[in-house]
């Protein structure tokens, strides 16, 4: 990944948790396929179903996943409701365990399955449950 920075817009809990980045679930970062969403041949235990799930954002698909975009307007964009975006400092996303999943360039052979391109979405998956490493979190930007 060539991206120094990331944002992301919070989410009430993450905020009640003192801005901390916290997936909505534990599940590997694997899924099944879906009718409605995946094409044939279908693969089974897929992390590019995951990815397909991930940012269509369907229900009750909880794992580890977190979004990310390397873009700081997009973030402001999604912060409307709660008002919070991290910086988040991808340098040491390696030795800490955190994986990225470019989502354009995930899907790049089926672009009409990207929700929304412009994000340039970058989905972050840590291996272990619970909270991202808190050290990741580089500054926080309050919106008036």
């Amino acid at each position: 990944m060539d991206y120094k920075y990331l944002y992301r817009a919070l989410r009430r809990a993450e905020i009640e948790a003192g801005y901390k980045l916290i997936p909505k679930g534990t599940m590997e970062f694997v899924a099944e396929p879906r009718l409605d969403l995946d094409v044939f041949p279908m693969v089974f235990g897929s992390e590019t179903n995951a990815i397909r799930h991930h940012q269509w954002k369907q229900n009750g698909f909880t794992t580890r996943g977190i979004s990310a975009t390397p873009h700081y307007e997009r973030a402001l964009f999604y912060a409307k409701r709660n008002k919070v975006v991290v910086r988040i400092d991808t340098e040491h996303f390696q030795s800490l365990g955190i994986r990225t999943f470019d989502v354009n360039e995930s899907l790049r052979e089926r672009p009409h399955e990207i929700a929304v391109p412009e994000d340039d979405e970058i989905i972050l998956v840590y291996e272990k449950d619970g909270e991202f490493p808190a050290q990741i979190i580089t500054d926080v930007t309050h919106i008036d």
